[in-house]
């Protein structure tokens, strides 16, 4: 199905065609023609699960733009990270200002003025600064919204930021019911559920724009299945290199996905050597002014900025929370035009940002977890790490690839990440700290006074849709208990404050 196509049957000017077609836009994948089908621009919720670049974001990005062209409505669009929320800011705001409509941003450090948020037509925030406004009673906030976009909503199944999430989306459900949902995710296995509590029609696709390959790297070989294996045959000796410079050479990029800060830099200085061979004497040229940008001025560069310097004139880059937004925005720009091409990641990478490559690399699939000690990544995060394998335009396929230490290692890889399906997704609200604070907190903004209205609101969420505790009543009686006995709130009648 042709874009042009489904804009003139909903009416959309001819400059919105114009933008979409700028960005490369001109024929509709087979998931995004099966979202317009269930009806997504006719007002209907949709749960979008489909593979990375399948074409998610448009989908919302246009029932936004329906809402805002034709019903003067204002939009919410919810990331679970900074780093995506402002990676989408940037690209709305660059798309859609000629058309006249304003988008803001609120993330916590990079906002615009809170005073001023009402009058954006598509607000960009993460889900604790949404959170903290509807704390604040920011009612324009919920009343005018005609689209909520939740993007990578499979962030419902975090320990630490799920439970906001789901109070949030919790919230938006019992105070406007009328609003469209457009909930997006890559990971969901059980999709049918989680769409069954948000209410909404579901797109459920395996469908890639890129086929991907996903492998294991041990003793020199690729390994597929079936037993088929393909050998490494490259110069340096550590395996990262190998792989790395076999990449190079086939004209692709890396991403390589480690398990912590540390060892996003220490990767990167590993290979920054054998990546300098693969360099043409121009791009040389371009990566020392990359270089420079990155290190800043020398009153203000710290450590990190003038390692991070060193490893980008040779073409590599550590990515993590640790840097600067205008460093992560440069290395990702400088990505996206194949000046640098490996860039070394912790997984947070992997949760929306949009730089794919040709070869994925996992060299860590196991991290520290407290109380635990090395433990295994879950299925879904390999997964989300994965589906960052194949550039469109670009590859006629992706590749990710776990490297295994032992032989042993490399066949339980292939049942532990590829052969596995993607954890379920489960409320995260039923430890009784993350409730504890959610029903404090709806106390204080005023939302509700009691156990019965605080049961009420729970009715809404996730926890309750899927049952995980029993007597839901009682455990909020004692959490209520537990509050007024140390003195966090008062106590009149039934009612509290």
């Amino acid at each position: 199905m042709k874009l042009e196509e489904v804009l003139t049957r909903y009416n959309f000017p001819a400059d919105v065609a114009r933008i979409l077609q700028r960005s490369g836009v001109t024929d509709l994948y087979p998931p995004q023609v099966d979202a317009i089908e269930k009806g997504v621009l006719d007002g209907q919720s949709l749960l979008l699960s489909v593979p990375t670049a399948a074409g998610k974001t448009l989908i919302a990005e246009l029932c936004m733009l329906k809402a805002i062209l034709h019903h003067q409505g204002r939009c919410l669009y919810i990331a679970p990270l900074k780093a995506l929320a402002s990676e989408k800011y940037e690209d709305f705001k660059e798309k859609y200002s000629p058309l006249g409509i304003k988008v803001g941003v609120a993330t916590g450090d990079f906002d615009s003025p809170n005073k001023f948020l009402n009058r954006y037509q598509i607000l960009v925030a993460t889900a604790e600064k949404v959170d903290s406004l509807l704390r604040s009673r920011a009612q324009w906030l919920l009343h005018s919204l005609e689209v909520v976009v939740v993007d990578e909503i499979h962030f419902i199944n975090d320990g630490s930021r799920g439970p906001t999430l789901e109070v949030l989306i919790a919230r938006i459900k019992q105070l406007n019911p009328k609003a469209q949902i457009v909930a997006l995710s890559a990971t969901i296995t059980n999709a049918r559920e989680l769409s069954g509590w948000l209410n909404t029609a579901l797109v459920l696709s395996a469908w890639q724009p890129v086929p991907l390959k996903e492998c294991v790297f041990y003793n020199d070989r690729i390994l597929f299945d079936e037993g088929l294996s393909r050998l490494i045959r490259e110069e340096p000796e550590d395996d990262l290199s190998k792989l790395t410079l076999d990449t190079l050479r086939g004209k692709g990029q890396v991403l390589i996905f480690v398990n912590s800060r540390r060892s996003a830099q220490a990767a990167s200085r590993q290979i920054c050597q054998t990546v300098s061979l693969a360099l043409k004497p121009e791009e040389r040229k371009e990566l020392a002014a990359i270089a420079k940008g990155l290190e800043g001025n020398p009153a203000d560069s710290t450590k990190i900025c003038r390692k991070l310097a060193e490893v980008a004139a040779c073409g590599v880059a550590f990515h993590h929370a640790g840097l600067k937004a205008p460093q992560r925005k440069l290395i990702e720009e400088s990505f996206k035009k194949n000046l640098i091409k490996v860039i070394c990641s912790t997984p947070t990478l992997a949760a929306g940002v949009n730089l794919p490559a040709r070869r994925v690399i996992m060299r860590d699939y196991k991290r520290y977890e407290s109380g635990i000690g090395s433990a295994y990544i879950p299925t879904s995060e390999y997964k989300q790490c994965a589906g960052r394998a194949g550039r469109p335009q670009y590859d006629d396929y992706g590749e990710a690839v776990l490297m295994a230490k032992s032989l042993t290692d490399s066949q339980a890889l292939f049942e532990r990440y590829i052969h596995a399906e993607p954890e379920p997704i489960s409320s995260k609200l039923g430890d009784e700290a993350a409730l504890r604070s959610h029903i404090l907190s709806s106390l204080a903004s005023g939302y509700v006074h009691d156990v019965r209205s605080m049961f009420d609101f729970i009715s809404h969420t996730f926890l309750a849709y899927q049952k995980k505790t029993g007597n839901l009543l009682e455990v909020l009686g004692g959490i209520f208990d537990f509050l007024h006995q140390e003195n966090f709130i008062e106590k009149s009648g039934f009612r509290y404050q």
